[in-house]
């Protein structure tokens, strides 16, 4: 039978019933290839004591053998064939088909059995309380006196909830006849007007339900529903044995969220829809914070099917409100008040149906630690969210790190995909990665830039507390796991890398505690510890550790540094805990982690082992010169232009309770815990301090694992306490908790105090508005040269003298594909001989050099962000030597009237980055220095933009000269023909067109580059289907 679309009110009543003494009733078994207790369900209908009951068989399986199965029987039954049906619902319907003449159904499943008087029972009891709806008391099949089902209630969102409690034990408790709002389909009697004029079942509700939806309408109608306990049947219950699939969870979502739609008026729809909404979007948030990604799927399947049904829908409510006859606020007093679900989860209870399609989040929360692990949870996000609500309303400011996208998704995609990076003075380079997937997901999101790149800021902290939650779950203690989260969030260091646009600080507040995990699962030992074999266990940890950080460095290329500092932290603090067993392992898994991260990372890496591991990429600018974060801040985590409050050292006493009451392997990961965070403060205190001849990146990168570390400690001094505080004496361990639990609640409150500007202290506004830089299309695309500390740098810079770093940008400021080094430096060494040779006197005319490698503007920047966003204290003063210099020189006009946050000098001796010129115009300059004496005149900017495929007009007989890191991979092309190149200004190129007119000077990207970003995506699809693999196959185990 097809599936009714819009089922329509039969064109004549039926006859009404007669008021015989026994109203005739024909039973309808609905049967799929049922099994050997199948003659004993129909042997119990046989066997009924009621008068005037006829047999009707369907068989929606089209099985051969159940019609000889059925004569043996019942020779007077009917069967009826419904094998082109999908389903119960639709199945049963086929019953109204034939010529029914019965004042009632008895609609049954093929796997239950009838006591004697039960038909009786049930016609009794309808007659007697006027019901349309009658069901009986299900009991267990085998155990008949273990309750089953008496009767359902439901919710406003169309969960059931049992009567009963689970195995509960049948001792006439519940044998009064009660409404109910729901009878399941197993057995129930209906009278069969009401059937028809309800046009059955829904037949879209294939099965899991079509009970609920079919009792919400009968009720729209005005029939009652009850439940006659006197009647008692059997009933197996088997019914993902029976058909090997297991989708309780995802048939039963979707049909309840139809079943609301369908059945739901108007008003109550407008308040109902978003509540199940927003439960559905905290159930796919808990299903994602646990991994169970098979959960989440179910919960998002459920709206997207019936979102695509939107038309069937609206046709199926439409003839459901023709049928109504009572007004639903009636119906609504017969549900359950509030949620099912809920209300089962603030109990601590759950019923037996409820436990078969949603037990992965009432388990969740069903104790009272877990239930209070969800509240925390909760109120970690309410804090991230709020806290950060200027930042989820207006974007993060484009300063430091969090330089501003480009202008559309698909220019951020075509950088990445192209193989050439701009900065500085162009290279053959790749962007990261992590970039080019944000790209893809603005392009997804139908090109929202500003949403991705907000969540750029904001992911990292969320997959760093998730990292936080999971670092103790294998102690089995949740309120481990809750002190660990709730110690993170608490922490500084996330919010102080926000003020201080420091995406490295970011990125490895993410890693860190992943990172932790995985070098405790590498070393396996307790409470570590892996079943698998020794080689298997490593490999299997390496790769997902390697996953952790190829995935950060994609983003961050930096990210790795903080490795070998969890390695020899944990491998040092294995050994003064006199138990470095697993040390071994660490060591050989060392490779394989940097195998896989490399291969993760592979456009990365290739360019790193091209450069000759170029450290400038981890440096971020630094030299090794002594900064200004003292041990105190390191210590507070008070790495950026926010100041905490010493109070987060009180943190630290809750950190030692590990180390003083701990015993086992809690003392010993306590020990490992401890030297890690000691092993980062110490490298970032030494950096800090210049003894280094060599630069180190961000300190809040440095200090991430010392961080994790924290929340780890925070976490285990929770679970020192269930285990070990026990076993000892009254005396100072018993005073140490509460002490330390007053420390660490007075630790979190510097934290609380951050939420204020909704912004994490980061600037409200960038430097936009604040340039006096010309339009690049007016006379030329040029380059701008920004010098400056560091940490306040709009990109990650390259090192110069006195602790001072640069970077150039193409035609003003910085996008996010220039906010990393390039391992494939160019000719930046060019940059850094000019910059030098100006800052220490030994030109006058640095205009001319600089505009030879088309730089039009220097920018010696102070702050982070433009006054009156950022104060004078958290100035970095250029150093007065350097702004000397720079105001020496002849050619460079210093611009009156800047923001007082930099000094921006213009170069009245620049040439445009793409510029024509008369042929030979430099046949005098073999390098840069000959400039000083011979600049460059009589050049005209075009080809303006940037970009890997510029287009414009050039004029007829010159040469075009363009000042980037020579390319043979740049093709400048007029009409069809190409034009030839030569070495200009003895380090760029020119191009000898024939003639001038429409040209474009395109990049054409090598196929080398695009086959390693492709293996590269295959190496994370694999690892993906890897994990999902694994997650599927750990839920179905």
């Amino acid at each position: 039978m097809d599936a009714i679309d819009e089922p329509s009110r039969p064109d004549a009543e039926p006859a009404p019933e007669t008021r015989a003494a026994t109203p005739s009733v024909t039973a309808v078994v609905v049967a799929h290839e049922p099994g050997e207790w199948f003659e004993e369900t129909i042997d119990s209908l046989v066997t009924q004591d009621y008068p005037r009951l006829d047999i009707m068989v369907i068989d929606g399986a089209g099985e051969h053998d159940l019609a000889e199965r059925l004569r043996k029987v019942a020779p007077a039954a009917t069967l009826l064939d419904a094998s082109d049906t999908t389903g119960f619902a639709a199945a049963a319907n086929t019953a109204m088909e034939t010529d029914l003449t019965s004042a009632f159904l008895l609609i049954c499943h093929d796997d239950v059995a009838l006591a004697p008087d039960a038909v009786r029972t049930l016609v009794t009891e309808s007659l007697r309380s006027n019901a349309g709806i009658t069901g009986p008391k299900l009991v267990a099949w085998d155990y008949p006196e273990q309750l089953q089902h008496v009767g359902l209630v439901a919710d406003r969102f169309a969960v059931t909830s049992e009567v009963v409690d689970s195995a509960e034990l049948d001792q006439e408790q519940y044998d009064t006849v009660t409404d109910v709002f729901v009878v399941p389909t197993a057995c129930l009697l209906v009278r069969t007007t009401l059937f028809r004029e309800l046009s059955g079942y829904d037949p879209v509700i294939t099965r899991r339900g079509e009970d609920v939806d079919l009792c919400w309408r009968a009720q729209l109608r005005g029939a009652r529903v009850i439940v006659a306990p006197d009647a008692l049947v059997r009933h197996r219950e088997q019914l993902v044995e029976r058909t090997g699939v297991d989708d309780i969870r995802r048939t039963r979502a979707r049909h309840q969220v139809r079943t609301v739609m369908v059945n739901s008026s108007r008003p109550s729809l407008f308040v109902t829809l978003p509540l199940m909404a927003a439960l559905s979007l905290f159930e796919f948030f808990i299903a994602l914070m646990t991994l169970n990604f098979t959960h989440a799927r179910d919960v998002a399947h459920a709206w997207t099917w019936n979102i695509g049904r939107l038309t069937e829908v609206r046709r199926r409510r439409k003839f459901v409100r023709s049928t109504v006859e009572t007004s639903d606020a009636d119906v609504r007093a017969l549900q359950q008040l509030g949620s099912v679900r809920i209300n089962a989860c603030v109990r601590g209870q759950i019923g037996r149906g409820e436990r078969r399609f949603g037990n992965e989040l009432v388990s969740a929360i069903q104790t009272g630690t877990a239930r209070f692990a969800v509240l925390s949870w909760v109120l970690v996000v309410i804090f991230v969210l709020f806290g950060s609500r200027q930042l989820l309303t207006s974007g993060p400011a484009a300063v430091g790190d969090f330089a501003a996208f480009p202008s559309s998704a698909g220019e951020l995609v075509g950088d990445w995909w192209s193989g050439w990076v701009h900065r500085d003075l162009g290279s053959a380079a790749a962007v990261p990665t992590g970039y080019g997937l944000a790209g893809v997901t603005a392009w997804l999101l139908g090109g929202s830039p500003g949403l991705v790149r907000t969540w750029l800021v904001l992911g990292p902290v969320f997959v760093g507390l998730l990292g936080a939650w999971r670092l103790l779950g294998v102690t089995g203690s949740r309120r481990a796991q809750i002190g660990s989260l709730v110690g993170y969030a608490a922490l500084p260091l996330a919010w102080a890398s926000i003020a201080a646009a420091s995406m490295p600080g970011l990125i490895d507040f993410a890693l860190s505690p992943w990172l932790l995990a995985g070098a405790f699962r590498v070393q396996a030992s307790a409470p570590y510890r892996v079943a698998t074999g020794a080689v298997q266990g490593i490999v299997r940890a390496s790769i997902g550790l390697g996953t952790a950080v190829g995935l950060s460095v994609i983003f961050e290329p930096a990210a790795s540094i903080i490795v070998p500092i969890v390695f020899a932290g944990v491998l040092v603090g294995s050994f003064i805990a006199v138990h470095p067993a697993g040390a071994h392992r660490l060591l050989g898994a060392a490779p394989l982690v940097v195998l896989v991260g490399s291969l993760v990372a592979l456009p990365h890496t290739i360019g790193l082992v091209g450069s000759n591991f170029s450290w400038d990429v981890f440096a971020g600018g630094r030299t090794g010169s002594a900064a200004t974060v003292s041990l105190q801040e390191l210590t507070r985590f008070s790495v950026g232009p926010i100041a905490t409050n010493p109070l987060v050292w009180l943190l630290g006493v809750a950190c030692l309770v590990p180390l003083l009451l701990g015993r086992s392997w809690r003392f010993d990961l306590g020990v490992r815990l401890w030297t890690v965070a000691l092993s980062a403060w110490g490298v970032a205190l030494v950096a800090s301090r210049g003894l280094l001849d060599f630069g180190l990146p961000d300190p809040a990168l440095l200090i991430a694992p010392a961080a994790a570390a924290v929340a780890g400690l925070l976490g285990l001094a929770v679970v020192t306490v269930e285990h070990d505080l026990r076993r000892s004496g009254f005396g100072w361990r018993q005073a140490l908790v509460p002490v330390a639990l007053v420390a660490a609640v007075a630790g979190s409150l510097p934290t609380l105090g951050l939420i204020e500007t909704g912004r994490w202290g980061l600037a409200r506004q960038g430097f936009e508005e604040a340039m006096p830089f010309v339009d690049p299309g007016v006379d030329g695309s040029y380059r701008v040269v920004w010098v400056g500390a560091p940490e306040i740098l709009p990109a990650e810079g390259r090192p110069l003298q006195g602790g001072l770093a640069w970077v150039a940008t193409l035609d003003g400021l910085p996008t996010v594909t220039d906010r990393t080094v390039a391992p494939n430096a160019g000719s930046a060494d060019l940059m850094v001989d000019v910059l030098d040779r100006v800052m220490t006197g030994s030109t006058q005319r640095g205009g001319r050099l600089l505009g030879g490698l088309g730089v039009r503007y220097v920018v010696l920047l102070e702050r982070l962000a433009p006054a009156p966003f950022s104060s004078e204290s958290q100035a970095r003063p250029t150093p007065d030597v350097v702004v000397g210099a720079f105001g020496r020189q002849l050619d460079l006009r210093q611009i009156v009237g800047s923001n007082s946050a930099m000094r921006v000098y213009e170069n009245t001796e620049w040439t445009s980055v793409r510029a024509a010129a008369v042929a030979g115009f430099d046949q005098a300059v073999t390098e840069i220095a000959d400039l000083e004496i011979d600049p460059l005149t009589g050049t005209v900017g075009v080809l303006s933009g940037t970009g890997h495929d510029i287009t414009g007009s050039i004029p007829d007989g010159t040469e075009i000269l363009v000042s980037q890191t020579p390319d043979t991979n740049w093709v400048l092309s007029v009409g069809d023909e190409e034009a030839p190149r030569r070495v200009a200004n003895g380090w760029s190129h020119a191009f000898l067109p024939a003639s001038g007119g429409e040209a474009k000077l395109s990049y054409q990207t090598p196929f080398s580059h695009r086959a390693v970003v492709v293996a590269q995506l295959a190496v994370l699809i694999l690892l993906a289907v890897d994990r999902l693999r694994r997650q599927f196959w750990g839920a179905r185990s």
